[in-house]
């Protein structure tokens, strides 16, 4: 089953879809955090894809837009990572008071930035997250890398406010700043669940080398894989069912 869900942070409605086993029940639960400039569908629908999967397996999805991204409230030049955070922190106390929810098996999978909101908010609520999956998860230093750098400084043009043109995305010139508050390897270290890492070695976004920094943070006790040659979202259809067969069999193993 699959239906439309909403919910109100800091008053903009955040859009998203719940996905669960057909079966009235309790399920264990599975919250998608998707990345950056991207939306809860993610390329070749591989977030709808990993969501159907587990659903067939006996598990909850649920994955939304974050605000300014996707059909959520707001605009993305209000975005920034802290936001992202709160958000992230809002949705996981939503899944876990519903009603369908079995508040001791939840789990979190994040791509990209999403990996690094996802490590943030497992780091911060290690008692309340049982399974992570991170996916070309950046890291701070990524992030602050892919648009900040002079060489990339001369690619995206500015406005006179200093907002970043994204293809036609405005990012605000404090997102930078804000990512000084952070560091998401120092958080994760409090995680003490299971956690899969699940990298592609020709990502051109994010070093193959924050993989193993994230392993590091957990401290062994996180599998990590690498897909040969996948880029930064499992664009073949190879690389994506090596993701989503990995994924599913990690969480089933979990969370049931």
């Amino acid at each position: 089953m699959q239906k439309p869900i909403e919910l109100v942070v800091k008053g903009k409605t955040l859009r998203g879809m719940y996905h669960c086993p057909d079966q009235e029940g309790i399920y264990p639960t599975v919250i998608l955090f998707h990345g950056f400039t991207s939306h809860k569908l993610e390329p070749h629908r591989i977030f709808l894809k990993l969501s159907r999967r587990l659903s067939a397996e006996g598990l909850a999805a649920i994955r939304f837009d974050f605000s300014g991204s996707g059909e959520s409230d707001g605009d993305f030049e209000e975005m920034t990572f802290s936001g992202e955070v709160h958000e992230a922190q809002e949705i996981l106390k939503f899944v876990r008071y519903l009603p369908t929810t079995d508040p001791e098996r939840v789990g979190l999978v994040g791509l990209s930035m999403g990996g690094a909101i996802a490590s943030i908010l497992a780091g911060t609520n290690p008692t309340a997250v049982k399974a992570l999956v991170l996916w070309s998860a950046a890291g701070i230093d990524t992030i602050k890398d892919i648009y900040h750098s002079k060489e990339n400084q001369k690619v995206f043009p500015r406005n006179e406010e200093g907002s970043i043109d994204l293809g036609g995305l405005w990012l605000n010139p404090n997102f930078y700043d804000d990512l000084e508050n952070w560091n998401s390897y120092e958080i994760l270290e409090s995680y003490q669940g299971a956690a899969l890492i699940l990298q592609g070695t020709g990502d051109q976004t994010v070093p193959p080398t924050t993989a193993e920094q994230y392993q590091t943070a957990l401290q062994g006790r996180a599998k990590l894989i690498y897909i040969p040659e996948a880029d930064h979202t499992f664009n073949r259809h190879t690389w994506e069912e090596q993701v989503l067969t990995e994924t599913t069999v990690f969480l089933k193993n979990v969370l049931f």
